[in-house]
């Protein structure tokens, strides 16, 4: 391992879920580490992998890249959505503050959405080497064969250094070294996972993903069958990595293969369909459907869809394949404030779409952001009463967050909204720091408040535990009662 390339993730759970850092949160296999794993091993950089499922320390981690003296450390920014890459700079930072004392001739990167969105910035904040922007795939393999060779852009003449670097960042005594993006790969052309190495015994589901058998979350699995959103809501950070608005899609003859794989050699019933957009009525979801039907399997999956994608006839055929939850972002049923964030809901077909997914016998995770700039009290408590009306099977309540590289960010910055974040742990939902956007009339503190009280609240009402008990067993209803019953302190309501 000696030329070995590490890449690592650093989850920070203790700092970012707080109480819900041990049973309660998921822990997932980190998909965009893995491609580049998997790429970078195609073409011939020897990888090591170490993630959350190590159950090493900080210092740990830092411990073995010294015993084995690799030529280059990535951290890779990224977790199960695109908003993950932000609060993941907290451990980072933390890392590279305890590891750039001690790593000697090591080279280090980072990688993600929030590097390439704010890459000096974060040369700043971690002192690391490099800073990929954009996915990195071919970047960090010509990286690895540079740091081999002892090349540095900022040691050569410029037009040398554009000839074997692209999609990097660097500064070198107060100089900057900035190329463009690369172009995108076509998506077909990364290799799959390694599944081998990421075993997916390892992981275990969502608590509410897995009501049905709560005590065995694992095996579980993640697959990818496209990357992007061809939508433009204003608070979404998906097209940061990229650089641009896409929506490119993987063939489904590999998914389902990758889909093969989990299932008939690690056991995967519990599965997740990362896509923030998968479910929508085209062809290649009919080729999905018509892929399980064949195989039959017995699969607990779950996935996106927008309420605009969808249809009675298809949730139909997605739940007889084993698709029995449906994540909807449906952010607010105040028509104002969809306007305003670019939703493109009418927020009239609601009711129509609910009763359609519960027509199909699938079960719903509802997802609502609290705190959007026109919100009052009255259009919160709206929102809640229409979760409570519904009697969602979850109910996920996002205070909202401006990502660095959106819309939303830009704008509350320039309308001097909020400061420039100092702490990238108040884009943490569930973290001590955590810190979201006020609105025109409630602040941070009054926002975040009312989403924990109101999370709690909705999920230990007796209608809610009646239905869970009822649709799940009884050790489903207990897990949820154990889990309301943990206080998130929050270092602005002054715990």
């Amino acid at each position: 391992m000696l030329k070995a390339m590490f890449l690592i993730s650093l989850e920070s759970k203790p700092e970012l879920y707080g109480a819900t850092a041990d049973k309660y949160s998921a822990v997932q296999p980190n998909i965009y580490l893995g491609l580049i794993a998997s790429y970078s091993k195609k073409n011939g950089v020897p990888v090591e992998i170490i993630d959350e499922t190590s159950n090493a320390s900080m210092q740990d981690k830092i411990n073995l890249i010294l015993k084995y003296k690799p030529a280059l450390v990535g951290v890779v920014c990224s977790g199960a959505n695109p908003s993950s890459s932000t609060m993941s700079m907290v451990g980072a930072i933390e890392f590279f503050k305890k590891f750039n004392p001690v790593k000697g001739n090591i080279k280090t990167f980072i990688c993600g959405g929030h590097p390439t969105t704010l890459s000096e910035r974060t040369i700043d904040e971690t002192g690391v080497d490099f800073v990929i922007r954009g996915e990195g795939y071919d970047t960090i393999v010509k990286l690895y064969d540079n740091v081999l060779l002892n090349r540095h852009p900022l040691k050569m003449p410029k037009i040398e250094a554009d000839k074997y670097f692209e999609g990097i960042v660097c500064k070198l005594l107060g100089r900057v070294y900035m190329t463009g993006m690369p172009e995108l790969k076509d998506v077909n052309d990364l290799p799959m996972m390694d599944w081998y190495n990421t075993n997916p015994i390892k992981y275990r589901a969502h608590n509410w993903h897995a009501f049905e058998d709560i005590e065995n979350r694992s095996p579980y699995g993640v697959i990818w069958t496209s990357f992007g959103c061809p939508y433009s809501c204003s608070f979404c950070c998906i097209n940061n990595l990229f650089g641009k608005r896409a929506y490119r899609l993987r063939d489904i003859k590999g998914v389902l293969k990758e889909i093969d794989i989990l299932v008939t050699k690690y056991g995967v019933k519990h599965l997740k369909i990362l896509d923030e957009l998968f479910i929508i009525n085209n062809k290649r979801i009919d080729e999905f459907i018509e892929g399980l039907e064949a195989r039959n399997y017995d699969l607990n999956i779950w996935a996106y869809a927008r309420m605009d994608t969808v249809n009675p006839e298809l949730l139909k055929r997605l739940r007889k394949v084993g698709v029995k939850w449906i994540a909807y972002g449906m952010e607010s049923v105040s028509q104002n404030i969809l306007t305003n964030i670019h939703k493109g809901y009418n927020q009239n077909f609601y009711n129509d779409v609910i009763k359609m997914t519960k027509d199909a016998d699938m079960y719903i995770c509802a997802d609502f952001i609290a705190g959007l700039w026109d919100d009052t009290y009255e259009t919160l408590q709206e929102t809640y009463d229409f979760a409570v009306k519904n009697n969602f099977e979850w109910l996920n309540l996002y205070p909202a967050f401006a990502y660095p590289g959106t819309p939303l960010y830009v704008k509350y910055l320039n309308e001097n909204r909020i400061p420039e974040p100092r702490n990238w742990g108040e884009y943490a939902l569930y973290g001590y720091d955590c810190k979201p956007l006020p609105t025109k009339t409630l602040t941070s503190a009054q926002v975040l408040k009312w989403r924990d009280d109101k999370f709690r609240e909705y999920h230990k009402r007796p209608e809610y535990l009646s239905m869970i008990e009822s649709k799940f067993g009884i050790k489903a209803r207990q897990h949820v009662e154990e889990m309301i019953k943990i206080p998130l302190k929050r270092k602005i309501l002054g715990d």
